[in-house]
């Protein structure tokens, strides 16, 4: 009988501040508990690493309350994307390789188009309805180019699995309709637009709920091959998955299998638990198994960002044993 292989990976962030000696910290941990296709850990919210390069350009002004337009929604679409970096990204590899750490994989988390405007507002009123999102189609052309152009600097730097982070699609897809005009094709050919440079491993990640009508149009994507979605705190979530649909797209479930919202650690049982129940659902069709989310959520939840970041890799190596048992029992 083959044995059933299966990889840990992680969302993203940490609950730590940004530094390179922090990064490294986090390439020595992950690789010493066995996580096999580790993220540049984001230590930044996942919106100011890829929004910044836009303030810094002044095309955005960053507010306490979130990013603003400066120039018009028909000029921004006339612009061209600067270029792209991240610190950590750049970091993390230099890192691994200074200290001889070899990890086979290593993940991408890049923050797609449709999440990026929904947090770019236009004029001074905030609200998801005062943002680019319902606008996107004016400015569409030019979120695909700067997502792809971040996604070619880091499969440059080596990063060789691509993970799309979209949370505010759990939003706005709902089981029946889609808000601000899209439609399901929209969305897939966005998204395939943005990885058509990419021919490597790709996935994408939603947090939060996911209806069915979700699922089933990323499993249509073409160069989508895993789907990321929480079931620790959202166990419901499993009610949207249909095995017929993702045997019928050949897709794969990447498994959120642990809280980033609470910070306990699970025990090896619970986590081995919710894998079981998701690896039934998904016709056994499971890889990439890491947390609901990343960990940036911790912060200051204990007061003490040395122990939030403790209780992270805990959960993580928590996360490595419960699969390496999983692995064994099937």
């Amino acid at each position: 009988m083959n044995r059933v292989l299966v990889r840990v990976s992680h969302v993203g962030s940490f609950p730590l501040d940004y530094s390179r000696e922090n990064v490294c910290r986090v390439a020595r941990d992950l690789y010493k508990i066995g996580v096999d296709a580790p993220p540049y850990p984001q230590m930044r919210s996942f919106i100011d690493i890829y929004l910044e390069p836009l303030v810094k350009t002044g095309i955005l002004t960053k507010k306490a309350t979130g990013f603003f337009l400066n120039i018009s929604v028909e000029e921004l679409a006339e612009v061209k994307p600067p270029r792209p970096e991240i610190p950590e990204a750049r970091d993390l590899v230099e890192c691994t390789r200074g200290e001889g750490i070899v990890f086979k994989w290593y993940r991408a988390p890049v923050t797609g188009v449709f999440t990026l405007a929904s947090r770019i507002y236009v004029g001074d009123s905030i609200g998801l309805e005062n943002t680019l999102l319902p606008r996107l189609s004016i400015v569409m052309k030019f979120f695909i180019e700067y997502v792809k152009s971040f996604i070619n600097y880091l499969t440059g730097l080596g990063y060789n699995i691509v993970f799309i982070d979209e949370p505010v699609l759990g939003v706005i897809v709902g089981r029946r309709r889609i808000l601000y005009g899209l439609k399901d094709d929209d969305i897939i050919d966005t998204i395939d637009t943005v990885l058509s440079t990419w021919s490597g491993e790709a996935g994408i990640h939603v947090c939060g709920r996911v209806s069915s009508k979700l699922v089933e149009i990323l499993a249509m994507s073409n160069k989508l091959k895993f789907l990321n979605f929480e079931f620790y705190d959202n166990p419901k979530n499993i009610e949207s998955i249909n095995k017929d649909v993702l045997e019928k797209y050949d897709k794969i479930i990447a498994p959120g299998v642990a809280s980033a919202k609470k910070p306990v650690v699970e025990n090896v049982d619970d986590i081995l638990g919710v894998l079981k129940r998701v690896y039934e659902v998904s016709g056994k069709r499971i890889d990439l198994v890491s947390a609901d989310c990343g960990f940036g959520g911790l912060k200051n939840a204990l007061g003490d960002n040395e122990e939030e970041y403790k209780v992270s890799i805990k959960k993580l190596e928590n996360i490595v044993a419960a699969v390496r048992l999983f692995e064994k029992l099937v």
